[in-house]
């Protein structure tokens, strides 16, 4: 069993496998990360550490500096409170361009990825995230701002990796799943304002989740 850990563990993506332990708090918040140091870590040569640290710049996980290399970022609140009132914004403009061409097809699928949502266990926390996203990116295929698809997809990467450290809590979870249901309902209805009304409650429900686990961790 330990050798199947270990082999999914190397057959990560290097970029997933340095997120992963810098939300973790294996690479500290501040630390310097040096690319020889990565690649002796991490079993690789240095190339691939360097792209890996321009794509957790992009994510907002390492801060590059011209002169003093790259460091982790600290993920304190003000960081998550800028994120979110990004996303507070740009999931309810999706959203609603959504609503206006939802087909039946699209709202059996949410319907049934909630309904696989709401029979898991407490103890499925890395299926729910992924039947979580599954559900969301539903509303987000196909939309035709690029832009701010990119954004939310790096942004994303910061919130569900945080998810991972900070599984949302039994209130939490039902809290979500009552929100998805309110989101189907209003696509059914063809309410545009009453979805992006309930995904942006959705995202600052994640926040102050994710704000209150903040602060109760030790610091260190």
């Amino acid at each position: 069993m330990n050798d199947e850990i270990g082999q999914a563990e190397a057959d990560l993506p290097l970029p997933a496998r340095l997120r992963r332990d810098i939300v973790a708090g294996d690479l500290p918040a501040g630390s310097r990360l040096k690319t020889q140091e990565l690649a002796r870590r991490y079993g690789t040569s240095v190339n691939p550490v360097r792209e890996a640290l321009h794509q957790l710049s992009g994510e907002g996980f390492v801060i590059l500096s011209r002169n003093r290399g790259a460091k982790v970022r600290e993920l304190d609140e003000n960081f998550l409170r800028n994120i979110f009132d990004i996303r507070a914004l740009i999931e309810p403009y999706l959203i609603r361009l959504f609503v206006g061409h939802a087909t039946k097809e699209d709202i059996a699928r949410m319907s049934a990825i909630q309904d696989e949502i709401e029979a898991l266990d407490g103890e499925a926390d890395s299926r729910l995230r992924d039947l979580d996203e599954a559900f969301h990116a539903i509303t987000y295929e196909g939309h035709f701002n690029s832009e701010a698809l990119a954004i939310r997809e790096r942004h994303g990467q910061v919130v569900q990796a945080l998810g991972l450290r900070y599984p949302p809590s039994p209130a939490r979870r039902s809290a979500q799943n009552a929100e998805h249901r309110e989101i189907i309902a209003a696509i059914e209805a063809s309410d545009e304002a009453a979805a992006a009304e309930v995904v942006e409650r959705h995202a600052r429900g994640a926040e102050r989740h994710l704000l209150e686990q903040l602060r109760r961790a030790p610091r260190g």
